[in-house]
């Protein structure tokens, strides 16, 4: 037998020192290889040769007569093994995939809600055994059966039968890596197929891509999915010191935030008085009710007035609507602070965002580990912010100089923006009078083209407080216009502490003890591992592809390398760093899946299973 030079394999079945043992025929280091070596081999081996062949283990043994199944045109499937008294195995046998037939049963059945699958099974008689020789300590064959009663696959077909498809490790972590950023499995499957050149070499089907998905999903879930997102929690909690969660089950919103107060949204409130009250001009008037800044007199007074131009007074949802006046109307809810929303647009957004990462079927478990890589890229762009917030400057534009100036270095860089159209604002306002009150002054304000409106703010000589009848800054958290200009009359070169809320500050923070995401979950570990060296090797691999001579001398390494490591990882005993997510003992059941009316993707009822909370510090 001639093994050739470096690589290349050339077998002379007809050579008197021609052996036996398959190590000796076939051993490659790369799939591709494999099949051309093996078609070279196994279209001269006749069945003389395969009789005389010897194997070291009943997986060899396997490996080969898969491999001369897939270069012959057929799927094999293991039969029956016998044992000893210890139960180790002294035969295996193998058959070809259509060998027997299909129950009658299955093939009679009349109450069937399904199409059946297709006739496979057609008896066919293709087999191969293997027995145990303790003198030779080897693997020998003791039946062999090559014919077959029906057409052999070609060669573009193979890649369909089952026993040849199989997905690698290598893939499987490439796909889990793909699938924990979000990519859909029909879209990895697109990937895999153009990185390896085709259907024909991607060694596996889209199905069996969304089976091992499947599969993965239930070993992580093998304890139920609220324990499954529990215990991601747990060793989230475990990596991250700043980091805590808590849970319960069937509780209510008030009872966790007791002292928040609920406001109606604005645009839907807007929306529902269209829709139910078919009165011209009813909508506009009942906005301008709706976000009047005046009192809660005066805001009763305009009310009235409009059920009386519109004669509305026994209009059910109008009474309905009134009723709960003090969650939409903004006379009831000055001073109340809403962070400047009014409505759920905010949320909508933010909903609209999750979305890109979230997707309806998904498990509760999963839903934890995307929502968790969506704060991460939240985290992410808040961190570039504030990096452009303390190492750049912005361009200054009013007259107010020392004042904006100041503004910049306290704010961070949108809440400077919002402030400085608080100081564009200020110029529409005046004062008309001061009040001197000991130790502190009322300054009385209007507005120009609107005399009749005026405002007070109170100013402390001492601490240089303020407050304002408009109740901005207790809504909002930002400085009103009226407060700039009594900045203005009163000379203040800094805005007063008092007028600075800190959330909206570059201090927000400071006690505040960030966590960053560098840290690598136990799970997430080998991933994180195969995505380092995938992106090491990629400069490789594109100068590696330049060049006919450039691409052979990286794949031989590449190969070397590659069974230097395989053998390593085999050989290792230290434990692998990748740490199953462990059951937890809480004992929380999963949430009851229903179905939405129009279509039939599961959705999860949160008021009948587990709510969850967690919070960084």
């Amino acid at each position: 037998m001639d093994k050739g030079k470096e690589k290349e394999f050339i077998i002379d079945l007809n050579d008197e020192d021609f052996d036996y043992q398959y190590d000796s025929i076939v051993k490659t280091d790369s799939d591709e290889e494999a099949i051309l070596v093996s078609d070279k081999i196994f279209n001269d081996l006749t069945v003389e040769d395969i009789w005389k062949m010897e194997f070291s283990s009943v997986e060899e043994a396997e490996e080969f007569y898969n491999l001369f199944a897939k270069v012959t045109g057929f799927s094999v499937r293991k039969d029956d093994v016998k044992r000893d008294k210890n139960q180790n195995i002294v035969s295996r046998r193998w058959v070809c995939s259509k060998e027997g037939y299909r129950h009658r049963v299955c093939l009679e059945n009349e109450n069937r809600k399904q199409e059946p699958k297709a006739v496979t099974r057609v008896g066919c008689e293709a087999t191969f055994r293997i027995g145990f020789n303790k003198q030779m300590n080897k693997w020998v064959v003791k039946e062999f059966m090559a014919d077959h009663n029906h057409p052999l696959v070609e060669q573009k077909n193979v890649q369909f039968l089952q026993s040849h498809r199989v997905i690698k490790n290598a893939d499987k972590t490439q796909l889990n890596a793909m699938r924990g950023v979000g990519i859909g499995t029909s879209q990895i499957m697109d990937y895999m197929v153009q990185q390896s050149g085709g259907y024909n070499n991607v060694g596996f089907t889209k199905k069996d891509l969304y089976n091992h998905v499947d599969a993965d999903s239930r070993v992580h879930l093998r304890d139920g999915d609220a324990e499954g997102a529990l215990a991601y929690l747990c060793g989230k909690s475990e990596m991250d010191p700043s980091f805590y969660y808590k849970y319960n089950v069937d509780i209510s919103i008030k009872r966790i935030f007791p002292d928040s107060y609920h406001r109606l949204c604005a645009w839907h409130i807007q929306r529902n008085a269209f829709t139910n009250v078919h009165v011209k001009d009813f909508t506009n008037h009942f906005s301008k009710c709706m976000f009047m800044e005046g009192t809660v007199e005066e805001f009763e007074c305009a009310w009235n007035d409009m059920l009386e131009m519109f004669n509305l007074h026994g209009h059910k949802w109008v009474t309905d609507i009134y009723a709960k006046r003090s969650r939409w109307a903004e006379a009831y809810l000055r001073g109340h602070f809403f962070a400047g929303m009014k409505s759920t647009q905010r949320c909508e957004s933010m909903n609209a965002y999750l979305n890109r990462f979230l997707k309806t079927r998904l498990k509760l478990f999963e839903f934890v580990k995307h929502f968790d890589r969506t704060l991460s890229r939240i985290r992410h762009n808040e961190a570039k912010a504030e990096f452009e917030t303390h190492h750049s400057s912005a361009v200054l534009t009013t007259k107010l100089y020392a004042l904006e100036k100041y503004a910049g270095t306290v704010f961070t860089r949108q809440s400077f923006l919002k402030f400085r159209d608080e100081m564009k604002n200020a110029e529409l306002f005046f004062s008309v009078s001061t009040e001197n009150h000991g130790g502190y002054r009322v300054h009385t304000l209007t507005k120009f083209r609107s005399p009749d409106k005026i405002w007070k703010v109170c100013y402390g000589n001492s601490d240089r407080s303020m407050k304002c009848t408009c109740m901005m800054f207790e809504s909002v958290g930002f400085p009103c216009p009226h407060m700039i200009v009594v900045m203005k009359i009163e000379h203040l070169e800094e805005i007063p502490e008092t007028c600075i809320m800190k959330r909206w500050s570059k201090l927000a923070k400071e006690t505040v003890q960030v966590h960053h995401d560098n840290e690598i979950q136990g799970d997430a570990t080998n991933i994180i591992r195969y995505g380092a060296l995938s992106s090491m090797c990629s400069r490789m691999s594109y100068f590696a592809s330049q060049s006919e001579k450039a691409f052979k001398e990286a794949r031989c390494e590449i190969q070397r390398l590659t069974c230097q490591i395989e053998e390593l990882c085999k050989n290792s005993v230290e434990e692998s760093e990748r740490e199953d997510l462990k059951a937890t003992k809480h004992h929380v059941r999963d949430p009851i899946i229903v179905k939405t009316k129009g279509h039939h993707e599961p959705l999860y009822i949160g008021n009948f299973g587990s709510k969850f909370y967690y919070h960084n510090q």
